[in-house]
This record gives C-alpha cells, sequence and structure tokens, in this order.
C-alpha cells in the first residue's frame, strides 16, 4: 500500500503545473497553425502556384522559395512542438523553444499590426502574451526551478 502512495507522489511531483501545460497547449496549437502553413506551401509549389509579389534575381529561384520556407517552418515548428510535448510531460527539454516561438509571435504581430491584419495580429499577439505569462507565473518558475 505504500508504494502506491509514493508512486502517486512521485507522479505529482513531475507533473507540471497547470500553467505549464496550459502553455504547451498554447504552443502546440501554434505549431500545428505553422506546420498546416508548411504543407499548404509545399502544396502549392507541388501545383505550380506562384506568389506574384515575390521578386526574384534567378529565373530557378521561384521553384524552390516555397519548398525552402516549409522546411524552415517545419524545422521550427517541428522542434516547438517537440519541446511543447516535452514540457506537457514534465521532461527537461522545452521551455527554452516555447518561449523563443512566443517572442518572434510577438514580432510577427507587430507586423500584422503595420500590414493593418488587426484580427491576425490581434490573435496572434494574444496568443503569444497569453504563453509568455504563463510560462512566467511564479508557480511555472518555481517548478522549472526545481525541476532544471
Amino acid at each position: 500500500m505504500e508504494t502506491r502512495y509514493t508512486d502517486t507522489v512521485t507522479a505529482e511531483k513531475l507533473r507540471p503545473p497547470a500553467v505549464v501545460r496550459w502553455a504547451a497547449i498554447i504552443a502546440i496549437i501554434q505549431s500545428a497553425i505553422g506546420l498546416g502553413f508548411a504543407i499548404i506551401l509545399i502544396v502549392r509549389e507541388a501545383t505550380g502556384q506562384t506568389d506574384p509579389n515575390l521578386v526574384y534575381e534567378s529565373a530557378h529561384a521561384n521553384r524552390w522559395v516555397g519548398y525552402g520556407t516549409a522546411v524552415f517552418f517545419i524545422i521550427i515548428f517541428g522542434a516547438v512542438a517537440a519541446g511543447a510535448v516535452m514540457m506537457f510531460t514534465a521532461r527537461r527539454w522545452g521551455r527554452g523553444p516555447v518561449i523563443m516561438l512566443e517572442l518572434f509571435l510577438l514580432v510577427a504581430a507587430v507586423y500584422m499590426f503595420n500590414a493593418q491584419q488587426y484580427s491576425l495580429a490581434l490573435t496572434t499577439a494574444t496568443s503569444a502574451l497569453l504563453g509568455l505569462g504563463l510560462l512566467f507565473n511564479p508557480r511555472a518558475i518555481s517548478w522549472a526551478a526545481q525541476h532544471y
């Protein structure tokens, strides 16, 4: 009977606080959107669609821009998604990439606002600020200090 109690106590010590888990969920949703955009870019490139707003120095560059951007998004958002899952499951790695994504999304929201895309800017900034607020919550900081 005592081993069950100690197993429960150990599991509770390892389980991150709710604020950390919610921050991980937000980062997973943000990463899923980024990875979805990467899939859209790959499909567009595969079907021969181009963006007339892009200007290329080389005639051959236009067929690689979408693929290159997609690979970049897969690497970045894939790493953040992996980090968010690790953070959600109380593993050591993950908090740093999630915080970096939130900071980058704040900068992206500023550019969206300057482009007069107010609803996208507000949604992006709100999710990034919420994620940062959750990760810098005193309970999250205390957990990270004890866990790492």
